[in-house]
């Protein structure tokens, strides 16, 4: 059986309903990324636009003193791509996450997205280091007022951030009929002193989960250590790994659907739908040093039937399988038959 939803296989980018004049700004500086994020936000020259914000590979780091990064926008016709892993122009992006960091050495958090009616999407990006008494030490986006839009975290490695409140890692909203789509992110290393190691996601549409792997997060005492999902009508995780995270590694707060997913200890209401689980240790190959793909002997290499996560490549920029098994996680180790993986 091949499981597909057609719903989220079509998303590439996510179109607003209205059309605005469209702005692009290429980065390569931390003062660049400062002025187009300005520029964007409320009161700024393109604050009506549809802004593209290109990050080029590099390090953008909040030591300059002028704290987090961040955006606000209430217009109704604003919206704002913002991804990582360009060449020096702009003329290219690449597809590894790790070439492209948001740094907020160990000082501040380190990004903050807020569109009241627009979508905003971040792709293709490290964000690490984050040290804040702001929930999201990470990143938080559309997690404040009445923020409205779909919102996209996708090809994302969060890690080593840490909250004295809740979600070490992120924080992504999705409100009204919207919808949040949370998919080939790898979140390790990160605290909470308040709970929620990892991060949370909430939806008050749909809330996609696929392809992640949350590991290593971790909370005080009883807190919980990996990833909340709350409120939407329910959270659709596949091929998703939680494992290792202090105390509970996924906790549902209403319904979830779960296909093809290793979850440690699972708290919260039991999810309506658990097809296919798979349990045990995802055998990490290395994680003590960083290295959170799949070893040797792994129970979840080249198991999943459900092969539609959105996108069409993991967080290094490996294809998907487009046919036959997929493995579960963040990276995808195995070179499959079909032709479509080499990596």
């Amino acid at each position: 059986m091949t499981l597909m939803k057609p719903l989220a296989a079509a998303l590439v980018l996510i179109s607003p309903a209205v059309h605005a004049t469209e702005q692009q700004f290429c980065v390569t500086t931390t003062s660049e990324l400062r002025a187009a994020l300005a520029a964007a936000s409320d009161g700024g020259a393109n604050e009506d636009d549809q802004v593209s914000i290109e990050l080029a590979a590099g390090t953008y780091s909040t030591s300059d003193g002028l704290g987090r990064f961040f955006y606000t926008n209430t217009s109704a016709t604003s919206s704002l791509h913002f991804w990582g892993g360009f060449n020096a122009d702009c003329s290219h992006m690449g597809e590894d996450a790790s070439v492209t960091v948001l740094d907020g050495n160990h000082a501040t958090q380190v990004i903050v997205l807020r569109s009241t009616t627009g979508y905003v999407d971040v792709l293709n990006l490290t964000i690490q280091n984050g040290e804040t008494d702001q929930a999201g030490a990470g990143i938080a986006v559309n997690d404040a007022g009445a923020t409205t839009g779909d919102t996209l975290l996708r090809d994302l490695i969060i890690r080593n951030n840490h909250t004295s409140r809740s979600e070490g890692g992120f924080r992504a909203f999705a409100r009204g009929a919207h919808v949040l789509y949370f998919d080939n992110n790898l979140i390790v290393d990160n605290a909470a002193d308040g709970g929620y190691g990892a991060g949370e996601v909430f939806g008050e549409g749909q809330v996609y989960v696929r392809y992640d792997t949350v590991s290593n997060n971790t909370a005080p005492g009883a807190d919980i250590g990996g990833i909340l999902c709350s409120g939407a009508p329910d959270c659709e995780i596949a091929n998703s790994v939680f494992w290792s995270n202090s105390n509970t590694d996924l906790y549902v707060f209403s319904d979830a659907k779960l296909y093809f997913s290793d979850v440690g200890a699972l708290g919260g209401n039991a999810p309506s739908t658990n097809d296919n689980p798979v349990s045990g240790d995802p055998l990490f190959a290395d994680p003590l040093n960083g290295n959170y793909h799949l070893g040797n002997g792994s129970p979840l290499l080249a198991v999943s039937t459900y092969l539609d996560s959105g996108s069409d490549n993991d967080i290094e920029g490996h294809n998907l399988p487009l046919t036959g098994t997929t493995d579960i996680g963040a990276y995808v180790d195995t070179i499959f038959n079909d032709g479509f993986e080499s990596p």
